[in-house]
This record gives structure tokens, C-alpha cells and sequence, in this order.
């Protein structure tokens, strides 16, 4: 693992953290999407479980969810069709707009994030039961500074609906 100093960082040291960072994620979600099609038994996929987690946060409608997914509204459309049919996702009235509809998570659909969310546990648990102590500590002090850096975008204000700090992929 680079050292990194802890104050005066230069430029380039904070671009080579940046491209360390780029280059784990993409790791990080093969392995979670590999996870999820080995089981292969019809629990939620990766992009399911993503949608599912954005609702946590609160019902939204699915304009806003495809914004914030990064996809067209037609693909957010056809997950939330399988889902609702699941019974994971329900529609709700909009509260201010009677030609919109909310989305919200139903108790089948925590249940179904719960068990994506184990089967994801089953995978990195034991490859982290692998790190030195060290190693555990120094990824568990980063874990907050990596949040905090992740929702940094949560800031802005945001619309009914919407979550805060999320815009389109044309920056609108």
C-alpha cells in the first residue's frame, strides 16, 4: 500500500489517489455482480438492488431514479415493471402532482434487498478475514473519508420527488 503524507498533499499525489480509487471500484462491482449471477435464482440483480437501495432514501418517481441511475427512463421502466410484479416496489400518488407516481419499497422488497445484501456479505466477509489487522484498520478509518467524499453531490437543493445532489447525465 502507497504511503501517503498526511498534510501538503501534491497534486499529483491526489490524482494517482484518484485513479487508485477508479480502478477499485470497477473491481468491486464485478465481484458483486458475479456474485449475484452465480446464484442465479431469480433474487435481484445488480441494477434491482441499486434501485432498491435509491429507495431507501424515500419514494421517488421514475424520471428522478433514471437521473440518478444514469440510464434512460425506459430502462429504470422496465426494472420497475419486474419489480412491481415482484412485489418489491409499489406505486404511490405523487403528494403535489396528481399525473405522477411515487415509487417506494414494499416489505417483500426490503426482504429480497436483505438477502442480496447477505449473499454480497458471504462473498467480501471472508475475503476480508484475509487482511491483516493493519490492513483492517487503515480500510475502516478510510470508510467515512470514502463516504464523505461519495455524497458529496447530496448538497444541492433538489426537486418533489428527487433526492438532493442528483442531476441529469446533460448536467441539468
Amino acid at each position: 500500500m502507497p504511503a501517503y503524507p498526511p498534510e501538503n498533499m501534491e497534486h499529483a499525489q491526489i490524482d494517482r489517489i484518484a485513479e487508485e480509487l477508479l480502478a477499485v471500484i470497477p473491481q468491486f462491482h464485478r465481484m458483486m455482480s458475479s456474485t449475484v449471477r452465480r446464484d442465479g435464482t431469480g433474487h435481484a440483480s445488480v441494477p434491482q438492488i441499486r434501485l432498491l437501495a435509491e429507495l431507501l432514501q424515500g419514494p421517488q418517481t421514475m424520471s428522478a431514479l433514471a437521473r440518478q441511475q444514469h440510464v434512460s427512463t425506459q430502462a429504470v421502466c422496465d426494472l420497475v415493471h419486474d419489480m412491481v410484479e415482484r412485489g418489491w416496489l409499489s406505486r404511490i400518488p405523487h403528494e403535489h402532482d396528481r399525473r405522477q407516481q411515487l415509487l417506494q419499497v414494499t416489505e417483500r422488497g426490503h426482504i429480497a434487498l436483505a438477502e442480496a445484501r447477505q449473499q454480497a456479505l458471504r462473498q467480501l466477509t471472508p475475503r476480508l478475514h484475509e487482511l491483516s489487522d493493519t490492513e483492517l484498520y487503515v480500510l475502516a478509518a478510510a470508510l467515512p473519508t470514502l463516504q464523505r467524499v461519495l455524497n458529496q453531490g447530496d448538497r444541492n437543493g433538489h426537486a418533489d420527488g428527487e433526492r438532493p445532489g442528483r442531476s441529469a447525465p446533460d448536467g441539468s
